[in-house]
C-alpha cells in the first residue's frame, strides 16, 4: 500500500546548524488527504529528494513487537505532471466521500415544532 504525497521540506544533517543521529533525509509531507507528516527518504533516493516533488509513502505492514505497522518510508519520485494528476484525483475522491457523509438539509430529521 503507498500514499501519495507532496513534499514541503527537505532536513538533511548536512545542513548548517543541523545534526542527526543516523544521518538519515527527511521529509516534510503535505499528504494526499490534507495531512501533514514528516518521513524518513529511503537510502537510495534521498539525495535526490527536492521541495516541490510529488512522492509515494510505502505504508506496507511490517511487524513491530508482533503488530503490524505502517512501513513510513519515501520510496519513490514521480514526474511532476503526473503527481498533479494522481493528487488532483485523490482530492477529487476524498472530497466526493466526505460529501456523501454530510447529511443535506433535506436529508436531515426535522426536530421541534413550525413557527409561522
Amino acid at each position: 500500500m503507498y500514499h501519495l504525497g507532496k513534499i514541503l521540506e527537505v532536513i538533511t544533517s548536512d545542513e548548517k546548524g543541523a545534526k542527526s543521529a543516523d544521518g538519515q533525509t527527511y521529509c516534510l509531507l503535505e499528504m494526499w488527504d490534507e495531512n501533514m507528516i514528516i518521513f524518513r527518504a529511503s537510502a537510495q533516493i534521498a539525495k535526490d529528494v527536492k521541495e516541490g516533488q510529488h512522492v509515494l509513502v510505502d505504508y506496507s505492514p511490517v511487524p513491530v513487537g508482533g503488530a503490524p505497522v505502517p512501513r513510513h518510508e519515501i520510496v519513490a519520485i514521480i514526474s511532476e505532471a503526473k503527481g498533479k494528476k494522481m493528487l488532483a484525483k485523490l482530492k477529487d475522491s476524498a472530497e466526493e466521500k466526505r460529501k456523501l457523509r454530510q447529511p443535506t438539509v433535506e436529508g436531515m430529521p426535522f426536530h421541534g415544532k413550525m413557527i409561522g
